[in-house]
């Protein structure tokens, strides 16, 4: 709550006299206005830490993100991504595994529009984790709150950052957005998200079972249009 807290006091300080929208300068808060964004990850990275350690790197990723708006205050939002990594071998306290690492993170969500200046997130996420055949499937249901605010560069360049909160989860990030209409735009971003406390059962023992934190960082790249 202090890290939420801080960001909007941020947020409102950089924005307050800059133009303000939500992350994706596409995304309109009006009745039926709906907008799409589409893209891959690239150098993504998931570390976990717990019963066992382990850093693997993406071999594959994508992000996709609905936003359709109720008036001109409110919009309802769905995003899912999907990251798998390159075959690794993951050190355990009773031997190696040669596996794959994969997440699915999805949010729902609803986005209020304090100001011209700062949009409100809260919702719902869930985030699925496993390692191929030798982990049971595992996952992280939360709510979260936060804050997004843009800054515009100029007629073609707009700067965007978001912070998301809750029990056991959060995520921060932060890029820029290149206008190539009126109505589609190309986002390059960074970010991070947490999920903390997963559980962790390997298949061939109990001996490892434990709780897991893992972290997923990298760019996204994503083509955002209106319909």
């Amino acid at each position: 709550m202090r890290k939420l807290i801080a960001l909007f006091t941020l947020i409102t300080g950089l924005f307050m006299t800059t133009s303000i929208a939500y992350a994706s300068p596409v995304t309109e808060f009006e009745k039926g206005a709906i907008s799409v964004e589409i893209g891959s990850t690239l150098d993504s990275k998931v570390s976990g830490r717990g019963k066992v350690s382990a850093d693997v790197v993406g071999d594959f990723g994508f992000k996709a993100t609905a936003t359709a708006g109720v008036n001109d205050r409110f919009a309802v939002q769905f995003k899912h991504g999907m990251f798998k990594s390159k075959v690794s071998t993951i050190p355990t306290a009773l031997g190696s595994l040669t596996t794959y690492a994969k997440a699915e993170p999805s949010d729902l969500n609803v986005l209020y529009k304090i100001n011209p200046n700062l949009t409100f997130i809260t919702g719902y996420e869930h985030t699925k984790i496993s390692y191929g055949a030798h982990v049971y499937d595992a996952s992280k249901s939360a709510l979260h709150i936060g804050f997004t605010g843009t800054h515009k560069l100029n007629d073609q360049y707009t700067l965007f950052a978001t912070m998301l909160g809750g029990k056991d989860v959060s995520l921060k990030e932060i890029g820029v957005s290149y206008k190539i209409s009126d109505s589609t735009t190309f986002n390059v971003s960074y970010a991070e998200r947490e999920v903390k406390n997963v559980d962790l059962k390997l298949k061939a023992t109990s001996l490892l079972d434990g709780k897991e934190n893992y972290t997923m960082k990298g760019i996204s790249c994503l083509l955002a249009f209106k319909l």
